[in-house]
């Protein structure tokens, strides 16, 4: 039996779609978010609309909206920082975060946690479903969260390396 190769990095993107069928303009971004988590050097790095953002968490509260620009970036660090070996993490896997935030005025400090769910018990584990959950915080004000969930399927739940 070959042995699961560990979860190293995720990628997540959500591109901007054009109105009417126009290509996009280079002045527009080409995505409303991207995620890039590197588990195996603990760094997690995310960009995007934060209108997109907030109003993707369905307890956003209104004037969470103006807490920050259109645009915004977040350089993070993942703790603890390795890769995750899925053939293990049944009950899944929790990661402590902390970074800034920042837009055209200025950074914020952020920190919360990064959630890995397992497939659930009926479902195949070699095609099973991940759920991940991004929980941020402004450190500033216990007035503003972010939440972000994303399904995450792994590639082959066994592989060999070249």
């Amino acid at each position: 039996m070959k042995e699961m190769i560990p979860l190293r990095t995720i990628e997540y993107n959500v591109p901007t779609k054009p109105l009417t069928g126009e290509p996009i303009k280079r002045s527009n971004p080409a995505h409303l978010l991207n995620i890039q988590v590197d588990f195996q050097t603990g760094q997690l790095q995310m960009d995007g609309n934060w209108k997109f953002i907030v109003g993707s968490n369905q307890r956003a509260e209104r004037h969470w909206f103006g807490f920050h620009r259109e645009r915004v970036k977040l350089i993070a660090t993942v703790y603890p920082g390795q890769a995750v070996d899925l053939a293990y993490a049944k009950t899944g896997a929790a990661f402590a975060i902390e970074g800034k935030l920042s837009d055209a005025d200025g950074e914020v400090e952020y920190c919360g946690l990064l959630l890995m769910d397992p497939p659930k018990a009926n479902s195949k584990r070699d095609t099973g479903c991940w759920n991940i959950t991004l929980y941020l915080y402004n450190s500033e004000s216990d007035d503003c969260e972010i939440k972000l969930k994303w399904p995450f399927y792994p590639a082959a739940k066994h592989a060999e390396l070249n």
